[in-house]
């Protein structure tokens, strides 16, 4: 007879109770997520209007913490900031002076997970670019892989009985 089977069943129980609260732990970021929506416009003389949707339940924690902006690659506006004005959408107007034919790309980026870029072609005196533009899709650093490691692990250690 085995005897260390009375010690089995409470180190597997202890065991699944770490695995599921690591699980929980890790699931904390796949909240995160970057700007929804972005449009962006420019209208001479030197202002550049961003439009931002980042729909979050506390804007004071969840929030756009840096938005850049490069004109023909140069970035020529960096603003960070320690929240966002509304827990959807909302505007930041930038002094940016450009001419026809310049491209004017904004970066805004979640201060949890990710970012989004759209790209501005100046085509004259009112130019925009918005969600449709080709570069649309947001990037996202925030990774979960983790958990279904986790929940194989667990399933081993509950078969192991």
């Amino acid at each position: 007879m085995n005897s260390h089977a009375p010690y089995h069943a409470p180190v597997t129980a202890f065991l699944c109770i770490v695995v599921v609260i690591a699980g929980g732990l890790l699931m904390v970021p796949v909240s995160a997520h970057p700007p929804s929506g972005m449009s962006v416009t420019y209208q001479e003389p030197k202002e550049l209007l961003v439009s931002i949707t980042h729909a979050v339940p506390n804007p004071g924690e969840h929030y756009i913490n840096e938005v850049t902006i490069s004109v023909n690659g140069k970035v020529v506006n960096t603003s960070r900031y320690t929240s966002q004005p509304s827990a959807d959408t909302f505007s930041y107007t930038y002094p940016v002076e450009a001419v026809t034919g310049d491209e004017i790309k904004v970066t805004a980026t979640c201060s949890l997970a990710g970012s989004m870029t759209r790209t501005l072609h100046n085509t004259g005196p009112i130019a925009s670019a918005s969600s449709a533009s080709p570069d649309s899709q947001p990037t996202q650093k925030a990774a979960a892989g983790l958990l279904p490691v986790l929940g194989v692990a667990a399933a081993l250690l509950i078969g192991k009985k």
